[in-house]
């Protein structure tokens, strides 16, 4: 039963940061389009990983 609880509480505690990139993610859904995000991470093996790397690092932090 605790473990319930306890997820249940971390469930409560991390909600508004879910959200809130649920918001992001689709105010950048509107902003970009498909084309622009496939020209910059579609083509080649090593750049469009380091992009991608860079670009989620600041999301958990």
């Amino acid at each position: 039963m605790q473990i319930i609880i306890s997820s249940w509480n971390f469930l409560l505690d991390a909600g508004i940061y879910i959200l809130l990139g649920i918001l992001a993610a689709g105010i950048l859904k509107m902003y970009l389009s498909p084309a622009a995000v496939a020209r910059h991470l579609g083509k080649g093996r090593f750049l469009p990983v380091l992009k991608a790397a860079l670009f989620g690092i600041p999301i958990p932090l």
